[in-house]
C-alpha cells in the first residue's frame, strides 16, 4: 500500500489550521488539544468525520483511514482518554460553547477552501498535461 502524497496546496492548507503542529507530504501532527477535544466529542458521540471536517480536515484531503486510525491511536492514549473524560474547566466553557456554534460554518468553509485548492492542483497537471499532447511530447 502507498501513501498518498499531500500536494503543496494541501500542505500550505493545512499548516494554516490550529488543529494542525505541523504537516510533512505524507505525515500531519495534530494539536494535543485538537486531539482531547477530538475525543471528548467522540465519547459524546459524535462521529469522527463530522469532528474532522468541523476542524477544517476533510475526509478527501486527509482520507477517511486517517481519520479512523487516528481515532484508534488516540483511544489507547490513556492520557488523551483521561483528560477527554474529564468535564471542561469552567472557564473554557464560553470557548467551546462559541467554538460548537462557530466551528461547524468555519468547518465546512476550510473544508471547500481545501478541495477547491486540490482541484486546483488537478486542473494544473491536466492543463500541462493537453499542452504536452498538443506539442506532441506525450504519446
Amino acid at each position: 500500500m502507498t501513501k498518498r502524497q499531500f500536494s503543496r496546496a494541501e500542505i500550505e492548507y493545512l499548516r494554516t489550521l490550529p488543529s494542525i503542529d505541523a504537516v510533512t507530504d505524507s505525515r500531519i501532527t495534530y494539536a494535543r488539544e485538537f486531539q482531547i477535544d477530538c475525543m471528548r466529542r467522540y465519547l459524546q458521540g459524535e462521529k469522527p468525520t463530522a469532528i474532522f471536517i468541523s476542524a477544517g480536515l476533510s475526509p478527501s484531503v486527509i482520507g477517511h483511514k486517517r481519520i479512523e486510525r487516528n481515532i484508534a491511536r488516540w483511544k489507547r492514549d490513556e492520557d488523551i482518554m483521561r483528560k477527554a473524560a474529564e468535564e471542561p474547566e469552567p472557564h473554557d466553557t464560553a470557548v467551546d460553547n462559541h467554538n460548537a456554534m462557530s466551528e461547524v460554518p468555519l468547518g465546512k468553509i476550510q473544508s471547500l477552501v481545501c478541495q477547491v485548492m486540490v482541484l486546483s492542483d488537478r486542473v494544473d497537471k491536466l492543463e500541462r498535461l493537453v499542452e504536452g499532447l498538443r506539442k506532441g511530447d506525450i504519446i
